[in-house]
């Protein structure tokens, strides 16, 4: 298991990467501005970025998700209930495997 920890300060906010270095695959959670350092981590690591999950939807700052999803053509992941205008992996609290929606 690889897990990094990433502190913002501006704003102030947490995100995470974290995968399994066998499988070569990780996720990033809630992404926070540039995306060059979840790149590089992902890189520097060997593992290819397979999902990128953001938590809850930001009204404090936005999310560089949906940014990261494209680049690394990861499938970009929210819980269900958020409403969007835009293609995502819906989730719910006790799902084991999702579907992707689009509003």
């Amino acid at each position: 298991m690889i897990l990094r920890q990433f502190l913002h300060s501006d704003p102030v906010a947490i995100s995470y990467l974290f995968g399994c270095g066998g499988k070569a695959t990780c996720a990033v959670v809630d992404p926070v501005g540039d995306i060059a350092p979840y790149l590089r981590v992902a890189d520097n690591t060997g593992m290819n970025i397979k999902y990128v999950v953001d938590t809850h939807i930001h009204p404090d700052h936005r999310s560089s998700g949906r940014e990261l999803a494209r680049e690394v053509g990861a499938q970009y992941v929210l819980h269900a209930s958020a409403e969007l205008g835009f293609a995502s992996l819906a989730v719910k609290d006790g799902d084991r495997s999702a579907t992707s929606t689009s509003t």
